[in-house]
């Protein structure tokens, strides 16, 4: 199973790019999808019952959506922070629970994380071009 993380806050515009990407994308068969406006560590446990994990995040540098290879982190030091990154949520996955799965970062650029709903017309062109980047990656996947 493929687990799809959504992460991002619908009232900071196009920070919330993340949970447009899988309102578009809709269900998939054999994928689960989350939605949090920041990674718990709780979610571990999640990730680590997938065979692979896509975190997908609105990104503040200019550019396409991409989907790339997360590189896990040697530990876990962001824990006690304000908040945790899905290198740390994998290397937390992996010490607790054994993950050992792929794990995956589509980045979806923004351009005004203000106040507000709605996201603005770049950001709403790369969520586009992150669902076929997405799709694309679950057939590969299937």
């Amino acid at each position: 199973m493929t687990l799809i993380i959504a992460i991002g806050n619908t009232l900071r515009r196009d920070d919330g790019a993340a949970h447009r990407v899988v309102e578009l994308l809709g269900e998939i068969p054999g994928a689960r999808i989350l939605t949090c406006h920041q990674l718990m560590p709780e979610m571990a446990e999640d990730i680590a019952a997938a065979g692979e994990v896509v975190f997908v995040d609105a990104d503040v540098e200019p550019g396409t959506a991409r989907l790339e290879p997360l590189m896990e982190t040697a530990g876990w030091s962001a824990l006690g922070g304000h908040s945790v990154g899905p290198a740390e949520m994998v290397a937390l996955a992996s010490k607790l629970y054994g993950f050992h799965g792929e794990a995956w970062l589509c980045r979806v650029p923004g351009e005004d994380f203000g106040d507000g709903t709605g996201l603005s017309a770049v950001a709403e062109s790369n969520a586009r071009q992150a669902v076929g980047l997405l799709r694309e990656y679950l057939v590969r996947q299937a």
